[in-house]
């Protein structure tokens, strides 16, 4: 991967079915570049950026806070074009004003719930903390907040899993929660879906087992989409969950997976138009024109 990530944008395979550098990526070094581009700290005060805050219905109805950048290149990812071009999207926000923001969605929609997603939450530790200190402080106007992680930061950052259990712990006064996508769990599938190396997919086990030990709050979503995962992949991915403890496979999420408009593109980029069809839609052309020029 080349030093600078304005280079590492969605993934695309050539004809003979080969992924075109600078893929497949190594996700803790993207973790690195990210950062460069989505987090800051201006006068001590941690700043990460983002796009737009708004309501949805997942989760019973919850407010959420769309940050940008993110260390994986899954092919099937919905999130918009901020997630390749970090360094064109969205804006600088420290803690308390994301929680002003999610404060304001929670009010006016009538919601106890809230997130950050859209992105790679964890890519800024010191500012995700301070927001959740914030939520802590205020914890009984919320049910829950959730954390969406695919897990690469928990498994290289003990800190701040150890960190995380202030906020969001199975045995405690707490309501965050975090929600762990595990993408795969056999390496050639991982690489082929997230546009990161094979090597890296034991990642996301390392940071289930992480968080169980600490007593964090969690579950794991796994994408058993047969488009996407085989039986033997997906047995794999809950043996290995299993081996955690039998109460997290248990838990498990199964994710179906949408052809999202930013997918489509994606997914076509790298051959799959078993999935997108062979002929490109009006929806997607949309997509293509507003993507950023490089």
């Amino acid at each position: 991967m080349k030093k600078n990530n304005e280079d590492v944008r969605y993934a695309v395979r050539d004809e003979a079915g080969k992924y075109l550098p600078p893929f497949p990526v190594d996700p803790i070094a993207l973790t690195e570049h990210t950062r460069e581009k989505v987090c800051k700290t201006t006068d001590g005060i941690y700043m990460r950026k983002y796009t737009r805050f708004y309501a949805v219905g997942v989760y019973g109805g919850i407010a959420t806070a769309y940050s940008v950048g993110c260390n994986y290149r899954c092919v099937f990812c919905w999130v918009d074009w901020s997630r390749d071009w970090p360094e064109k999207s969205g804006e600088f926000y420290n803690p308390s004003e994301i929680y002003q923001e999610l404060r304001q969605i929670m009010r006016t929609q009538g919601l106890r719930r809230a997130r950050i997603s859209g992105a790679e939450p964890t890519l800024c530790p010191s500012h995700l903390l301070g927001v959740l200190d914030l939520v802590h402080r205020d914890r009984n106007i919320f049910d829950l907040f959730v954390i969406e992680s695919n897990g690469v930061v928990f498994s290289q950052d003990e800190d701040l899993v150890r960190n995380l259990k202030r906020y969001a712990s199975t045995n405690r006064d707490t309501v965050g929660h975090v929600r762990l996508s595990i993408r795969g769990g056999l390496p050639e599938p991982f690489e082929e879906k997230t546009g990161c190396k094979g090597e890296f997919v034991e990642l996301p086990f390392i940071a289930a087992q992480r968080l169980w030990d600490a007593n964090v709050s969690f579950h794991v979503a796994v994408v058993v989409d047969p488009r996407f995962t085989s039986e033997e992949e997906k047995q794999v991915i809950y043996d290995k969950l299993s081996d955690i403890d039998k109460t997290v496979k248990e838990g498990v999420e199964e994710e179906y997976l949408d052809p999202y408009p930013h997918a489509l593109v994606r997914l076509r980029a790298v051959g799959r138009e078993d999935v997108t069809g062979k002929e490109i839609s009006r929806v997607e052309k949309s997509m293509l024109r507003e993507r950023p020029e490089s």
